[in-house]
């Protein structure tokens, strides 16, 4: 596979990604945030079912994306680009997680209609904390991928892979990404939706870079930086 056709696939991956996980969130989070969100679950089993089809299409797609660009990245820095494979993993892992998570909550639902009262607040107790689980498992996931999409940027800024505005927006991104998410985590009211921009921006120019230009290979590594 040509590095140019890599940086293509790369672009469209990200794309699908972010587009697949984005229309997930938007159908599933005004059915979670119901007080009966368990009765909900179950009269729309079909929502769940495509949430968590677009999920799983995510998790394939972010792997997908750190398995094409891994020869590129490789020439500069060995240990980035195993360290990104690593994160992507970790990062699918963690949100594959939350997504068979969803369709626990349809057969939560479906056991609700038949429960006596006490046991509907059962129910109830064990979805909250299985929400509460999900959206931890959705920051872990998060922590991975700010920590090694910042240290792909540092590669695609140090030697030019992309023009380096764009690898600096991603810098930036992957900080705010990584500050909000810990703000998230400990419970910390710091910062707002607003941190995601620089992010959510990176990873829609960076693809259609990679789409339309590909990555720029004229500056060569330097000796012995493959295993760096």
């Amino acid at each position: 596979m040509s590095h140019q056709l890599a940086a293509r696939i790369a672009g469209f991956l990200f794309l699908i990604s972010t587009s697949s996980y984005m229309y997930a969130d938007t159908i599933l989070s005004p059915l979670l945030r119901l007080p009966d969100f368990l009765n909900q679950a179950a009269q729309n089993q079909s929502t769940l079912a495509l949430a968590s089809l677009l999920e799983f299409i995510n998790c394939a797609a972010v792997v997908g994306i750190a398995i094409v660009i891994y020869p590129i990245i490789k020439r500069y820095s060995e240990r980035v680009a195993i360290g990104y494979i690593a994160g992507r993993v970790i990062e699918a892992a963690m949100l594959t997680s939350g997504a068979v998570m969803l369709m626990t909550f349809g057969a939560m639902g479906e056991n609700l209609a038949a429960s006596s009262v006490m046991h509907s607040e059962q129910l109830y107790i064990m979805g909250n904390a299985l929400k509460t689980e999900r959206y931890f498992s959705f920051l872990m996931g998060m922590i991975a991928l700010a920590i090694f999409g910042f240290l792909l940027n540092i590669t695609l800024f140090k030697y030019r892979l992309v023009p380096r505005v764009l690898a600096g927006l991603g810098l930036l991104g992957y900080v705010m990404l990584l500050l909000k998410v810990l703000f998230d985590f400990f419970g910390v009211s710091m910062g707002g939706a607003w941190m995601y921009i620089p992010g959510g921006l990176f990873e829609l120019l960076l693809p259609l870079w990679l789409i339309f230009r590909g990555f720029d290979l004229s500056v060569e590594p330097q000796v012995g930086t493959s295993g760096k």
